[in-house]
């Protein structure tokens, strides 16, 4: 048998064996031709935001519903109003609630306002209920935009929670360098015991110490108290005992308090050495209308009280002007200027984001806040989420013409230089 013909008796047997016709091998090959689906590239326009979007306000205390409401307020028309001008199909509302000044209660009201659907949140003011709604704000993607917490312990990066006023840290340098230049050496320490006064504690400590200042006293109280005969007693031992030993001109007296403050020197001002000190404080009481009312000798002693100033820009004398107005005539503090300044950062970052989501919203606000500028002056936050920098100023009380008390201007600080410009000469 030649070689072609056992090639095909081969392939016939091994056809038959699996069953496929030898001529499948010897016919030419078929083009099979299948039909495959053509893939379009469409571009899906995202829904633009519609309808109602709330924004959070959660008031720290009683008090600042009159305050920071006003200012609240104020800025949500604006914002109503310029969002009718893009042409947007969009209505920002505020959903208000007041923590009474307690931690536990900021933490209820904050829960019930997520629950009924809010996303963004501006406040509270205080950093003691600021560190008791984080943990649920960061677990359930809620911006909370504060208007006034300053603790150094909630500057925490990449977190939800954001805050306009600079940290303690900051402005206890500027306030550690005030008080070494009035001559004060020895600083005896009075804190609320929260979240607050504890990171002032520290950093006044940290920054005091660093120019070779020492703290020789601290007296640290619960916040729920309202009487202080044994703590101004004690305080007073202490401001004695240093007098005698270092001379009283070396002597000072920082205090880190809020409203009960004038409850704690009214108890103070029993005590001659306590009347004659030199104190310093921050804006937790500095510039306190109830102080001057209730105490109207307090002028008797020598306050420094550093709080955060305020650009007095053209967009700020038109909040002010709207304030003045709706709160019978009270000037707005910076804090208030805050509140303002915040419910406009989350309307714009809400509509920079293109969505109610509040890890979208987190995400917007850095670049947000660097471009704008309003009412308290330009709010770029840091690597923390907190406000970059902001310049001082020292509140005193005096007599004025008519012989009552009231808070005067008696230094600036400016950030950028580190300098310190005394207006009213202290140490005369």
């Amino acid at each position: 048998m030649e070689r072609g013909t056992l090639l095909v008796a081969v392939v016939f047997i091994v056809g038959l064996v699996i069953g496929v016709p030898v001529g499948y091998f010897l016919m030419p090959a078929k083009t099979v031709e299948v039909e495959v689906p053509k893939v379009v590239e469409k571009e899906v326009p995202v829904p633009a935001l519609s309808g109602t979007i709330p924004i959070g306000v959660l008031y720290a205390a009683t008090g600042h519903i009159d305050t920071a409401g006003v200012a609240a307020h104020i800025a949500i028309e604006e914002v109503n109003e310029y969002v009718k001008t893009l042409g947007l199909d969009v209505e920002f509302v505020l959903v208000e609630e007041c923590s009474e000044g307690q931690a536990t209660i900021a933490l209820e009201k904050f829960q019930s306002m997520v629950a009924r659907g809010v996303k963004v949140v501006a406040g509270p003011n205080w950093s003691s209920q600021c560190k008791a709604i984080k943990d649920y704000a960061d677990e359930h993607h809620i911006v909370v935009f504060s208007d006034g917490s300053t603790s150094p312990v909630l500057a925490i990066a990449d977190d939800y929670i954001f805050r306009l006023p600079v940290t303690d840290a900051t402005q206890s340098k500027a306030l550690a360098q005030a008080i070494w230049e009035t001559g004060v050496r020895h600083l005896v320490v009075v804190q609320r015991a929260d979240a607050w006064g504890d990171g002032c504690y520290e950093t006044i400590k940290e920054s005091f110490e660093a120019l070779g200042g020492s703290i020789d006293g601290h007296i640290r109280y619960d916040t729920e108290k309202t009487e202080f005969s044994a703590e101004a007693a004690t305080l007073n031992d202490i401001i004695v005992s240093l007098n005698e030993k270092y001379g009283k001109e070396t002597v000072g007296i920082g205090a880190w308090s809020f409203g009960e403050f004038t409850a704690f020197y009214s108890a103070c001002k029993e005590y001659p050495a306590l009347v004659d000190a030199l104190w310093f404080g921050s804006d937790g009481y500095g510039r306190s209308t109830t102080l001057i009312e209730e105490v109207p000798e307090c002028y008797k002693t020598r306050f420094l009280c550093m709080i955060m100033g305020t650009i007095k820009s053209s967009r700020y004398k038109a909040f002010e002007e709207k304030f003045v107005e709706r709160s019978g005539g009270r000037l707005p503090s910076t804090y208030n200027t805050h509140m303002y300044d915040i419910i406009w950062l989350l309307a714009k970052a809400i509509l920079e984001a293109g969505v109610y989501d509040g890890a979208a919203v987190k995400e917007a606000i850095p670049i947000v806040a660097e471009q704008y500028f309003g009412a308290c002056g330009w709010t770029k936050l840091n690597e923390y989420g907190d406000r970059a920098e902001s310049n001082y100023e020292l509140y005193t009380i005096e007599l004025n013409a008519a012989g009552q008390p009231e808070w005067v201007l008696a230094a600036t600080f400016d950030s950028a230089t580190g300098k310190l410009t005394w207006i009213i000469p202290i140490m005369d």
